[in-house]
């Protein structure tokens, strides 16, 4: 199944320290640029019969960056917003992903008011 890196945020962690914790531990990727997107992810498991709201962030690595993967990987791709648009299993990471691309990667007045320091 092909998604984005997804995580827990451990107690007293804040979410967006848990979104770059979990970026590193997962990829080994460096953080070149980080932002808040606006949007909310919503999902019911059934496991505990519960939604859940994940925040969603997006990161910036230097072109050419590999990763190194956690043992929780298989593979990893760089895709085309239009690829990973393709790929993608649920569709609140679509969603996700085409936020990212008009707010950020669009360069609109957000993406300022959105970064995070690194």
């Amino acid at each position: 199944m092909w998604q984005f890196i997804t995580g827990t945020v451990r107690t007293g962690e804040r979410a967006v320290d848990a979104a770059r914790r979990e970026l590193v531990e997962e990829t080994g990727l460096v953080i070149k640029g980080f932002w808040i997107v606006p949007f909310v992810n919503s999902f019911y498991a059934a496991a505990d019969d519960a939604v859940h709201m994940s925040p969603f962030f997006a990161a910036e690595v230097d072109k050419g960056s590999e990763p190194t993967l956690s043992p929780e990987h298989q593979e990893y791709a760089w895709c085309t917003r239009e690829e990973a648009d393709k790929t993608l299993v649920w569709p609140g990471q679509r969603e996700g992903l085409r936020i990212v691309h008009e707010y950020i990667v669009g360069g609109r007045e957000a993406s300022r008011l959105l970064t995070i320091p690194v």
